[in-house]
Order: C-alpha cells, then sequence, then structure tokens
C-alpha cells in the first residue's frame, strides 16, 4: 500500500510537470485531492465486529441492535448468526446492544486502531433468565431458580454492584422472610423466619460451599465475612430447613455466597467512597487469566468510621462501682476494620477445576453484642483457607476457619479480657450418578472438628474437655415421575460425639409444573440444630451483684456439659437438705439462713438493739428463724442488684443438653407470567420440641423467712414497743431488711464457689405458621419493581402461662409478625444511569435474647442509590447511596444503638 507521505510527493511533482499550463495545475490539485480524502479516511477507519449470543443456551441471537455511543449513524442489526460488524473511526468506545425480551447489554472499553479489527462477544441475558436465574443452594447442583423444591431468592451480581454496602447484609435485609438487625455500622444478626439472637447460628451462611461462621462461638458474623461486593457473583438464600443437605446447624436456611472465577471474570477495579459518620471504605480487586486455564485474584477492603452510640446501664453502674477499672464500661465508637482474600484457578479439563483461596478480616475495634452484654473487640482476626476439587460430578474440599481475638477484647459489663483462638476444620466429598433419564442421585459426606480454645477466658474449667466433632452422610433422590411431577427425597444422618443419639434430617418435596415457567410444591423437612459450643462449654463471670461493701456475688454464666448439672450435695441441718456457698464465709455449709443472724444484726440493726438481737435461740421464748428459697428475677435484672421471686422447691437439676428439632411443612408456587412479572407464595406450619432457652439464674439465693424473722424482732423488742421506745414500723421495716439479705446461694455440685449460675434448658413444643410474598414486575427495558412481604403467627410463646411473655421460661422469635418491603429500579445503559430506591418497614416485637430483653419499636426506612457513568471516562462511576433517606432514628435490637440516616458517596474505576 502506498504511504500517505507517497501521495503528497508525488502530487507536486505532477503539479511542477512541463508544459502543464498554471489554471490546469489547479484544476489537477482539486481534482489530485478528491480523490485522495477517501484513501486517508478509509486509512483511519476501523471495524468492531462480534457475535450475539443467549447467555443460558449459548445459541445465537439475531435481529439485536447493536449501537455505539456517540456515533451519529442509526444502529447495527445483527443477522440470523448473531453477527454483526461496525466501522469506526479508530478509539475507543462504548457499545450498547439492545433486544426485545432481553435485558439491555453494555460493553465500555471497546478499543480499536486505524485499520484494524476488534471482536466483541456479547452475552444477552432473557429477561426468563432474570426473573428465573440459575441456582446450586437448594439440591446442592445446578437447576433453575423456579425448579428448586424450596424457597429460593437469588441476587445477582450487577444488583449487588449498584449499591454502596458495608457488608453482604445490606443486600439481603429486604428479601422475603429475612429478619435482619443492625446493631452498628457493620454489626448485624440476620436469620430467616424469626429465632433470631445475638448469637445466632441458625441460618447457615456459607461462601463458595464454606462455613463463613465465626469458629466455636458459631455466630454468623457477616462483618467478618472477607469478601467484596466485587468478587460476589450471585447470593442465593433458600428458607427453611437444609439440615438434610448441609447438616444439622442449617435449621432455618441457607445464605450462599458465590463468587466469581478470576478466569471468567478478569480486570482490575478500585473504589473509594466516604461520607457521614467519618465513614471512609477502599476496595480493590484484581484478577488475572493468565491463560484460559488458570487465573489469579486478589482483593481486600478497608472501612473506618464512628458508629452510633449507646449507654448501656449496667456498664454505668458497673463502672461507678469500679472507677478506675481500665476496662468496664469503656467504649470505643471508632468501627474499623480491613480485609483480604486470595483465589487462584486451575482448570484442568473441561469439566474440572481446582481452586485455593484464603483470606483474613481483622476487625480494628468494634463493638458487638453477646448473649452476656456487649463486647469491645480490639485487633480480632478471621483467617481461612480453603481448597476445592470439582470433576464432573465429583465436588471435594477442606477447609480451615480461624479467629484470633487479639490481646485487648473484653466485655463491657465485667471488664474481663476475652481470648478466643478457636479454629474449625471441614472436609466435604460429593458425588452423583444417574439410573436411566428419571432418576438421579446425590450422595455426601461432611465431616468437621471444632476446638474452642480461649485460654480460660470463655470456657473456664471446660478448657480441656470441649473438643467438637461431627460427622454426616446424605443421599438425595430425584425422581421424575411424569412430564410434570418430580419427586425430591433426601435423608441425612450426622454424629455428634457430645450427643448419645444419632440424628436424622428427612427430607421429602413434590414438585408439580402445569406448565413451563410455573411450579407448586410440598415438602417436608426435620432439621436438627445442635447446642452450641457456649451451650455446652460457657464457664464466663458476667458482672458482680453487690450486698454489702466489698461483698457480692459473681453471675457466672455456664454451659450444660454431658452429665448436665446437678445439686445433689446434702447438708443436715440445711433448708430442704441442701448445702450453700456464702461470699461471708468459706466452705460448704447448710442452706440455713439463721447462720448469719448475729452477722446480719451487727451490719443493719441500730446499735442500742444489738445486745437484745443477738444469739437466737439463747431464750426459751425464741421463735424459731426460719429460711426461704428465692431466686434472682432476670427479666428485671438491673445493674445494682434484681428482684427476687419465691420458690416453692429447691433447684432443679438441668440434664445434658439435646438438639432443638425443627419440623416443617411448606406448600409453595413459583411462577412467570409473559416473561415480565415473577410471582413467589410460600406457606408454612412448623413445630420446635426442645428449643434452647435465654440464659437464667439457676442458683437459689438463701435468705430468712421474712414471717419469723418479724416474730422473732418482735419478740424480743416487745418490751421496748410497750415502753414506746421501737414502733412496730420500725420493726417491720428492720424485719424486711435482714430478709432482704441474700446470705448464700445453693451451687451446683461441679461449683466451689459462691457463684450465681447462669445457664440454658431445653425445654418446650412451640407451633406457628407464616407466609412468605415476593414479585418481582419488569415494566420496560429501564423500569422494575419488587414487593415482598412476610407474617408469622406467633412472636412468643408463653410457657409458663403467667402472661409476661417473653419470660426466662418462655421461647421469643426476636421478629416481627409482620415485615415487607417495596422497591423499584430505574436503569439508563446509554447514558450509565441506575437510580434504586426501597422502602422497609417492621413491626414492633418483644424481644429477648440473653441477656437483653425490652422492647423494639416498629420503625419503617427508606434507602435510595444512584450511579452515573461519566460520559468523558466511561471505565469510571460515581454512585451515592443513601441508608435511612428520612434519618428515622431507630432501634433493630434491645442493647444496640439508634441508628440514623448514613449518605455514602463512591468513586469507582473499572482498569
Amino acid at each position: 500500500m502506498t504511504s500517505r507521505g507517497q501521495y503528497h510527493t508525488n502530487g507536486r511533482e505532477m503539479l511542477n510537470a512541463p508544459g502543464l499550463k498554471p489554471g490546469r495545475k489547479w484544476t489537477f490539485a482539486i481534482v489530485a485531492l478528491a480523490m485522495l480524502s477517501p484513501l486517508q479516511v478509509l486509512a483511519q477507519q476501523a471495524d468492531i465486529t462480534g457475535r450475539v449470543t443467549d447467555l443460558e443456551t449459548g445459541g445465537p441471537v439475531s435481529g439485536a441492535a447493536i449501537e455505539v455511543l456517540g456515533r451519529q449513524s442509526g444502529p447495527v442489526i445483527a443477522n440470523e448468526s448473531g453477527a454483526f460488524t461496525v466501522t469506526v473511526p479508530a478509539g475507543t468506545y462504548s457499545i450498547l446492544v439492545t433486544r426485545i425480551g432481553y435485558e439491555t447489554a453494555r460493553i465500555d472499553g471497546v478499543s480499536v486502531e486505524a485499520g484494524g479489527t476488534e471482536t466483541v462477544t456479547v452475552e444477552l441475558r432473557s429477561r426468563a433468565l432474570a426473573l428465573n436465574p440459575l441456582v446450586v443452594t437448594a439440591s446442592r447442583r445446578e437447576e433453575k431458580e423456579l425448579d428448586a423444591p424450596a424457597s429460593v431468592s437469588t441476587l445477582t451480581g450487577e444488583q449487588i454492584s449498584r449499591m454502596i454496602a458495608r457488608t453482604p447484609a445490606d443486600h439481603i435485609r429486604t428479601l422475603p422472610g429475612v429478619d435482619l438487625a443492625s446493631t452498628g455500622l457493620t454489626q448485624s444478626y440476620v436469620v430467616v423466619r424469626g429465632f433470631n439472637n445475638v448469637s445466632s447460628g441458625r441460618l447457615l451462611s456459607i461462601v463458595d460451599n464454606r462455613y463463613a461462621r465465626i469458629p466455636a462461638l458459631r455466630i454468623n458474623a457477616i462483618n467478618m465475612i472477607p469478601t467484596t461486593d466485587m468478587d460476589i457473583e450471585r447470593i442465593e438464600l433458600a428458607r427453611g430447613p437444609g439440615a438434610a443437605l448441609y447438616g444439622p446447624n442449617a435449621a432455618e436456611g441457607v445464605m450462599h455466597i458465590i463468587t466469581s472465577s478470576p478466569i471468567d471474570k478478569p480486570g482490575t477495579t478500585v473504589s473509594m467512597a466516604g461520607g457521614e459518620r467519618s465513614v471512609y471504605q477502599l476496595l480493590f480487586r484484581s484478577a488475572t487469566a493468565v491463560s484460559e486455564r488458570f487465573g489469579l485474584k486478589l482483593s481486600g477492603q478497608y472501612l473506618r468510621g464512628n458508629d452510633w452510640e449507646y449507654v448501656d446501664p449496667w456498664e454505668e453502674a458497673a463502672r461507678e462501682a469500679s472507677p478506675g477499672h481500665p476496662r468496664i464500661g469503656v467504649r470505643d465508637p471508632v468501627n474499623e476494620r480491613y480485609f483480604a482474600d486470595l483465589r487462584t484457578d486451575f482448570r484442568f479439563s473441561d469439566d474440572g477445576e481446582f481452586i485455593l483461596s484464603g483470606g483474613v478480616n481483622n476487625s480494628l475495634s468494634s463493638i458487638n453484642l453477646t448473649s452476656i452484654g456487649s463486647a469491645q473487640t480490639h485487633d480480632w482476626q478471621y483467617r481461612y483457607g480453603q481448597a476445592r476439587l470439582l470433576k464432573g460430578r465429583l465436588f471435594a474440599q477442606f477447609f480451615l476457619n480461624q479467629t484470633h481475638s487479639g490481646d485487648n477484647s473484653y466485655l463491657l459489663r465485667s471488664g474481663e479480657l476475652i481470648v478466643d483462638r478457636s479454629r474449625t476444620m471441614a472436609a466435604q466429598l460429593q458425588h452423583g450418578f444417574d439410573l436411566g433419564p428419571r432418576q438421579r442421585f446425590t450422595y455426601g459426606v461432611d465431616w468437621q472438628r471444632t476446638e474452642p480454645r480461649s485460654e480460660g477466658t470463655i470456657y473456664g474449667r471446660n478448657e480441656d474437655d470441649d473438643l467438637l466433632v461431627e460427622t454426616g452422610v446424605y443421599l438425595h433422590s430425584e425422581t421424575r415421575l411424569g412430564d410434570r411431577f418430580d419427586l425430591v427425597t433426601a435423608l441425612r444422618a450426622d454424629h455428634h460425639n457430645r450427643l448419645t443419639d444419632v440424628n436424622l434430617s428427612p427430607r421429602a418435596a413434590l414438585v408439580f409444573r402445569p406448565e413451563d415457567g410455573h411450579n407448586l410444591r410440598l415438602t417436608y423437612n426435620q432439621a436438627y440444630a445442635t447446642p452450641s459450643t457456649s451451650a455446652l462449654f460457657l464457664d464466663i463471670p458476667t458482672g458482680m451483684l453487690p450486698i454489702a461493701p466489698g461483698v457480692g456475688y459473681t453471675l457466672r454464666a455456664h454451659g450444660v456439659p454431658s452429665g448436665g448439672i446437678t445439686f445433689a450435695d446434702r447438708c443436715q441441718g440445711g433448708f430442704m437438705g441442701h448445702c450453700m456457698r456464702s461470699p461471708f464465709l468459706p466452705g460448704q455449709l447448710p442452706a440455713n439462713a439463721a447462720l448469719f443472724w448475729d452477722s446480719l444484726i451487727e451490719q443493719f440493726a441500730p446499735a442500742a438493739l444489738r445486745p437484745l438481737l443477738l444469739e437466737p435461740g439463747a431464750r426459751p421464748t425464741d421463735p424459731a428463724l426460719g429460711t426461704v428459697f428465692r431466686r434472682l428475677n432476670t427479666d428485671a435484672l438491673g445493674p445494682a442488684g434484681g428482684e427476687v421471686f419465691p420458690l416453692d422447691s429447691g433447684p432443679v437439676e438441668l440434664p445434658e443438653l439435646v438438639p432443638t428439632v425443627f419440623n416443617t411443612i411448606e406448600a409453595g408456587y413459583k411462577g412467570l407470567i409473559r416473561n415480565r412479572v415473577r410471582l413467589a407464595v410460600d406457606v408454612y406450619f412448623a413445630n420446635v420440641e426442645n428449643f434452647v432457652g435465654a440464659l437464667k439464674v439457676e442458683s437459689p439465693n438463701v435468705f430468712l423467712d421474712p414471717a419469723s424473722t418479724g416474730a422473732f424482732l418482735a419478740s424480743r423488742l416487745g418490751p421496748l414497743v410497750q415502753a414506746g421506745h421501737v414502733t412496730t414500723e420500725q420493726i417491720a421495716e428492720l424485719a424486711a431488711g435482714l430478709a432482704g439479705v441474700p446470705v448464700g446461694a445453693v451451687t451446683p455440685d461441679q461449683f466451689d464457689a459462691p457463684d450465681l449460675l447462669m445457664a440454658s434448658r431445653n425445654f418446650g413444643s412451640a407451633s406457628y405458621w407464616g407466609a412468605d410474598f415476593s414479585t418481582q414486575f419488569i415494566v420496560s427495558d429501564r423500569v422494575s419493581l419488587t414487593a415482598a412481604y412476610s407474617f408469622q403467627s406467633k412472636e412468643c410463646f408463653d410457657f409458663d402461662e403467667d402472661g409476661d411473655c417473653p419470660g426466662s421460661d418462655d421461647l421469643a422469635l426476636n421478629a416481627p409478625s409482620h415485615k415487607g418491603s417495596v422497591g423499584f429500579a430505574f436503569t439508563d445503559r446509554a447514558r450509565g444511569f441506575v437510580l434504586d430506591g426501597r422502602w422497609r418497614f417492621t413491626d414492633g416485637f418483644d424481644m429477648r435474647s440473653g441477656v437483653f430483653a425490652g422492647a423494639v419499636d416498629a420503625y419503617h426506612v427508606l434507602d435510595l442509590t444512584t450511579g452515573y457513568q461519566l460520559p468523558f471516562q466511561p471505565n469510571a462511576r460515581l454512585e451515592l447511596t443513601v441508608y435511612n433517606l428520612l434519618n428515622n432514628l431507630h432501634r433493630e435490637f434491645v442493647g444496640a444503638p439508634e441508628l440514623g440516616r448514613l449518605a455514602l458517596l463512591r468513586l469507582r474505576y473499572d482498569f
């Protein structure tokens, strides 16, 4: 090809050719330039070619309109094979691809050089696939969401990327059935269909099939998951018991966070965000596809902000009692953390893949609720390592989760340091096979070993005897009964080294598809929740109840180990034959309050009366001093003491804990209407047996009997009353004071100190029903609407029938009967603009979780998020998310601060 310089030289030579007249020279020049310009323009042109395919089927999509943004000419239409070619000047472009029945796709950063050709692949997702995505959580294999034999909701990576989230919990709070209580900037507690708790683990949280809970404590601390939004491919939430496939502690459902492969999603993204409460957030993700078979990814986040503050009266009173203590009630409002995550993928065959990943999350400063009060954590780390192998239908993995609590994490009510060096190791193996076209089997085995390690701070005397090993096997069957009917069954058996019996988890589902896009199902599930490590082995002081200067009782939270907790010791002369321990005298004593009569008189009686009141029984006319048992009422337990209520009998032994059994029957419908509307309705009936109740005081205190105390005083002081030196009112006041002093505590046989035991019991059987409704309506290519509503028939089960629920012997779901949300999403891909809004409401409810009890008022919140792709830099986006736009101050859990508005602005750049 002749160069541009050669054309210019040849033109000058022709103009200066001998014999060519001047007028003709100019005429020839004009003709030469007219011939030259098209050649120059053609030399600067380039082609963008590609093929439009269906994301689900891989087949061609014909008739799609391909528009190059910023180019004045109209769109190019893909041919029957989905192929297209667009001729453009050299440069960098954004391409918009639209097709009726499909979501609009936009591809940025398409660069072409002069005379060159750039090939792109465009995968369009149909509306049907958008409303009916592929899921893997319900059956542990890939299937359409509408075909899954369970109630499942899915959030795609695109939906997740639209919001500036602090943790993955921000994305799921409006899904049907979800009970999510935020207790700070990043802290939250989430379950499905009630039974929320400050240490809840009944919703199994997993990331790429790895348990994401804190080892040993079994807490769903979602803010400790080292995964960025940019890594998340989708989030699947399966409601209802999932124990048949996932083990005994998936009693209420499974939240599965699935991350993207660096091979499938290469590139680098960096974002910086800041906003109210001095929040600063930095995220990055860098993934490299070294080849079609090997990829590497590194991602991380740093977040810092000032949390909402809360004043705990328990902590205030404890600090007043110990003003010089360096930790009691000392809260750090700064919420700060960072994490990093590394992953490598190796695809050794078309259906074989080996994945290694590891990560660390460091909570530099945070305040978290626990069942025994709030805790201030510093430098608390969560680490994991995972290896996965996939080959056909074979899946195998091994992972290790570790926690390291740092050196300065402590309970705020007691100031006690807490150390957690626990770890969980797990191995899983799954395979499957088919028997003909109508029968599919999936089977597997799970093993996990949990090693609680707290250096005596959390598990006390149980520190060297708290190892947990759980092993489970399962078989999952899918039978095609006909063109419209499927029968899904599963059976799982689990052995727990601390429990006597093997736990069986059966599951059955009948699925009927009256036509394509519609699904009716009837399911039965039985699931087990084994007692947590804390319920079994906890041994930690939670605070002090003072009864005299420098004297008091230590409240001690204690687990119920194998063999239970007993009160079998007997002492001659003790009330009902029981023994007691006292902070006033060492050793084991008969449970007889009269032993302390002289000490009480010296402490509380006026000096002038003491000689008349000492030495009971020394006079023949002395009435006998009686003893009564009373127990602290944990419902009214306060920082300076607590109310007590009388006991008709002595202490009751605590038998060893057994699993909580969940039996659920559920009917559901899922369907698509004209590929624009998705409807889902689930109605369920559940029965819960042997639930593990909240911590309550089990040790009775020993008091003087008020009646006999008054009679004794009246007998000794009768002459003074007759002489007018003492009034009967003064005697009654003195009697009440003496009879109000807990002189001792009936402690378990396993205790050698006068501590008040706080423990949990199995008790009760509760039945309730509920319903979840959700819909999604794709109004147009730009607008979609969503709505969800959930109802539960009960909020509390009054087992002691005292009309006061929740009490210490009652079961609270810690969730409202009514909750719901409404949302909208607007997307203009041509302009790079998105706008989302969601309004959510929660009815009020009474709660009881650990030491936290009270009422949570109803509240409603409006969240708004918007984003704009900068036209002068398509790789950059400016985004704004405002949580609680109307600044509706509200509290979502007792013991947590009131939450207000939080506005965050973010700049995101894709390299």
